[in-house]
């Protein structure tokens, strides 16, 4: 049956504003902003009538893919500045990442991350670091020690004990060293020959183990973060060939221990999607063993995303990586979900006021917290908290996209969302220097809105 607004329902509004977005200002300092999620007056409902207003048209029984979950990371460096504050303050910025209400933005999807990425404080390790020359097929030394002693696991027990319908996903950023090529946790590639494919698998495997003994369940791993990249931090070249061969593998060791947790492929950039996906799901044993696609957004536009959504519409895909500012940034979410983007996780929560600390090659942009390098419990949010907020305060796991036109840039975009409980959520984005006014069509009705200038506003409003 075709859901329909109440006739007397009315539209509720929050809106967030940007502020020097991307600036490394805001690593000095906290700012004011004109408007952080903050409500707004109710909107009427009224009969349609001619306007010459941007015109949003949404059509909520046309639906599209669903949306698993929206948040950020726990890598060792957001992990590093936490453990540096009190128990209560850190216990706070967790409330704030997850509650669903006035105390937070309900982020529910989390990236970690299986030894160390190039944002940690820490020396390069994997859970499997042997001398030199060594080999550890029956990886006897493997172990996670590091990641309790750093107080990741503590950290993400005490998030998932905040937020208990939170999912995690894992990405490893190398193989142990000994595996590769070079000897090396930089740039090399794994060692052919399917011993080291099965001995890859099975340190996988024992890492979802570990981390489910710990009271951490891993709802999906990518099986390498971005393999067709090879620097100076931990890194590893992987052919779409040796991937899918990795893939088979590790199902066969999830399937054997009774394991759920489910396997990406790709985890880059849109523009080299569809190179690297095609002769994995191409083929019938290899389609089989994936369940996603991971994408990062460095290169390439969105668009391929419905690309690759049309060639293999059983396979979800999950935007895995990327941290954006500003208002020109909350469109590249919603144009992420607009091409069947099932998630959105930005990278890097937390660095310090002097930009630290991480073992990345370049100079990050601001983070969502800021924490003051010379006092540790002091810490101040960044306008883009709040602006993804507008979308992860609202949009509830298991809603789905809904149909809308986009509209322009030169006025107002939007993406649209319907929740389980009927609840319908417009996500409306002014990048413009000045206010926009619109109006939404829905289901024989209007209402009509004024969006101020560089500011997200979110609508929502119930059907029947």
């Amino acid at each position: 049956m075709a859901s329909r607004i109440g006739t007397s329902e009315k539209v509720e509004v929050w809106l967030s504003s940007e502020s020097m977005p991307g600036d490394k200002k805001w690593f000095q300092d906290p700012a004011e902003l004109t408007h952080q999620l903050s409500r707004q007056p109710d909107i009427q409902w009224t009969a349609p009538e001619a306007t010459s207003r941007s015109t949003i048209i949404i059509s909520p029984d046309h639906t599209y893919q669903e949306i698993l979950g929206i948040g950020t990371s726990v890598e060792e460096t957001t992990v590093h500045n936490l453990s540096k504050m009190s128990s209560s303050v850190r216990t706070s910025i967790l409330r704030q990442l997850t509650d669903k209400g006035d105390q937070g933005i309900g982020f529910n999807f989390f990236r970690i991350t299986l030894g160390t990425s190039d944002f940690t404080a820490q020396s390069f390790y994997t859970y499997n670091d042997i001398a030199d020359g060594e080999t550890d097929f029956e990886l006897k030394q493997f172990s996670i020690q590091k990641d309790i002693d750093l107080s990741i696991i503590n950290t993400i027990q005490e998030l998932l004990a905040a937020a208990p319908d939170t999912l995690l996903f894992a990405s490893p950023w190398s193989p142990p060293a000994w595996m590769k090529t070079n000897g090396s946790l930089k740039r090399g590639q794994l060692k052919e020959g399917i011993e080291y494919t099965e001995a890859l698998a099975k340190y996988y495997r024992l890492a979802i183990q570990a981390y489910l003994e710990q009271g951490i369940p891993i709802y999906a791993m990518t099986l390498q973060n971005e393999p067709l990249l090879e620097t100076d931090y931990p890194s590893c070249y992987m052919s779409p060939e040796r991937q899918k061969e990795l893939a088979l593998a590790l199902k066969k060791e999830f399937t054997e221990h009774g394991l759920e947790t489910e396997i990406w492929i790709f985890d880059q950039n849109f523009s080299d999607v569809r190179a690297y996906v095609t002769p994995i799901l191409d083929d019938i044993d290899g389609f089989a063993a994936v369940d996603g696609i991971a994408l990062h957004d460095y290169e390439g536009e969105p668009e391929l995303m419905s690309e690759i959504h049309a060639s293999y519409p059983d396979k979800p895909i999950y935007l895995t990586e990327r941290s954006v500012w500003g208002t020109q940034g909350a469109d590249r979410i919603a144009l992420y979900f607009r091409n069947y983007a099932s998630s959105y996780n930005a990278w890097v929560t937390m660095l310090d006021s002097r930009i630290g600390t991480h073992q990345w090659l370049g100079t990050p942009g601001p983070t969502m917290f800021i924490q003051d390098a010379t006092e540790a419990d002091r810490y101040w949010l960044t306008p883009e908290y709040y602006l993804l907020g507008q979308f992860t305060r609202f949009v509830r796991r298991g809603a789905v996209r809904i149909e809308s036109t986009y509209g322009s840039t030169d006025t107002v975009t939007n993406v649209v969302f319907r929740n389980l409980d009927g609840s319908v959520i417009a996500v409306v984005i002014n990048q413009t220097e000045s206010e926009q006014e619109f109006r939404v069509l829905c289901e024989g009705n209007q209402f009509t809105a004024v969006l101020p200038a560089k500011t997200v506003g979110t609508y929502c409003w119930r059907t029947t």
